[in-house]
């Protein structure tokens, strides 16, 4: 199983939390639009609401008979059916002398006392909300019922409409579904924020994907050299060991700068800054010098063979085969050049048939290595339109067969002209 990096391990944490945040800012906006939509919705059937009662309470005042200190409410049975407030009432200063359906729904006693009096000082039509029966806020209009008298009209009586608040239901069916179309819209925000925070980063991971299988590839490749380097700088201590120690060390400082030059040519076409120049090689010799390099114990054949390839890539690929047979197989390790391929094989115990697509993968080994090997060989193969082969060797063991067969389109490949 493959780890991902700490930097990779940051950069999807500044994801999800890229996410949460987004989510959270939408679901506060939310929240305040559906809270400004329900107090929109409250006030407009408050308004709706007085408005109807101011005018039912004015018709009502017209239609009802005062005079000399008595009632006509005959009017008031016949418009029965056409009243839309649930609540009637007839008041004096003595006494409620009309109540539908009863007194007790009509405000309290201290209530419309307080509307008599200010509507004696000032007649009219005037609205009030109190508090109703079982709780919930009623609303209430009163008119005033002119009659003459000595000192002028006055205020004899008034008549209150009025009830508890119309369409709660539908405010709480109008509350769930705003509430329920809220958290939909978040999640599908969330979910939206997080698909292009995901390919807005997508530059970065490959960056640093790029950036960490480089240097996982130079420690890879540099360490061989370098430890061989260190043999033989111990070597040189020894009396008489010095020129000998010179001639192997040069060796090992031109294979360094070999391998380097591969890393960063390997590095520049991956990120697409420089594409791979080919030219016509003759594969036998650069197999040889390559084998060379490694200082393996290994028996080489080769036959007359030119490809069309970058020698610096090829030799990489051709030194890991080798450095992989010899870390991870078991003598004797063989190597062919033929019809256009180099073959590997080592007598160790191979890799199982259903691990070789995975083993070319980066970071997967089937050691202690660092897994980088192999998938060097494999990019070396696709780059050059090739392909690497993992398959048993015919004495056992593993033999890699890596080809350079001309593809019919390789974007990071330069043809070097004759």
């Amino acid at each position: 199983m493959r780890t991902v990096s700490p930097a990779v391990r940051r950069i999807r944490t500044i994801r999800w939390t890229t996410t949460a945040v987004f989510a959270a800012t939408t679901a506060l906006c939310l929240a305040v639009l559906v809270v400004i939509a329900l107090r929109i919705d409250t006030t407009s059937r408050v308004r709706s609401l007085d408005a109807g009662l101011r005018s039912q309470a004015s018709s009502l005042a017209e239609v009802i008979g005062y005079a000399d200190g008595t009632f006509d409410l005959s009017w008031l049975d016949t418009t029965r059916d056409v009243r839309t407030a649930p609540v009637v009432g007839v008041v004096t200063p003595e006494e409620i002398a009309y109540a539908a359906p009863d007194q007790s729904a009509l405000p309290a006693d201290a209530e419309l006392r307080r509307v008599l009096a200010d509507l004696g000082s000032h007649p009219g039509v005037t609205v009030f909300v109190v508090p109703g029966v079982n709780g919930e806020e009623a609303h209430w209009a009163a008119a005033s019922l002119l009659a003459a008298s000595a000192h002028g009209v006055t205020t004899g009586a008034i008549v209150v409409v009025g009830g508890p608040l119309d369409g709660g239901a539908e405010h709480s069916r109008l509350a769930l579904g705003l509430v329920v179309t809220a958290a939909a819209l978040v999640v599908a925000a969330a979910l939206l924020g997080h698909l292009v925070s995901g390919f807005a980063m997508r530059p970065a991971v490959r960056g640093l994907a790029e950036q960490e299988r480089f240097l996982l590839e130079a420690s890879h490749e540099l360490r061989t050299p370098l430890t061989v380097l260190g043999v033989i700088l111990d070597d040189a201590a020894h009396p008489g060991g010095a020129p000998d120690a010179l001639v192997r060390a040069r060796r090992q400082v031109d294979r360094l700068a070999t391998v380097t030059s591969a890393l960063l040519l390997r590095a520049r076409a991956s990120s697409g800054a420089a594409p791979v120049t080919l030219e016509p090689l003759h594969l036998g010799q650069l197999v040889e010098a390559a084998v060379a390099e490694t200082g393996a114990d290994v028996r080489l054949h080769t036959e007359p063979t030119v490809v069309s390839g970058n020698p610096e890539l090829i030799a990489q690929a051709v030194r890991n085969l080798v450095d992989n047979a010899v870390r991870h197989g078991a003598p004797p390790i063989a190597v062919t050049v033929r019809d256009g391929a180099v073959e590997v094989t080592d007598g160790g115990p191979g890799i199982p048939p259903r691990l070789r697509r995975r083993i070319r993968r980066p970071g997967v080994s089937r050691g202690d290595g660092t897994g980088t090997g192999l998938a060097i060989v494999e990019w070396v193969a696709r780059t050059h339109g090739g392909t690497l082969t993992l398959d048993d060797a015919p004495a056992g063991g593993l033999r890699a067969r890596l080809t350079f067969d001309d593809g019919p389109h390789r974007p990071l490949m330069r043809r070097r002209p004759h």
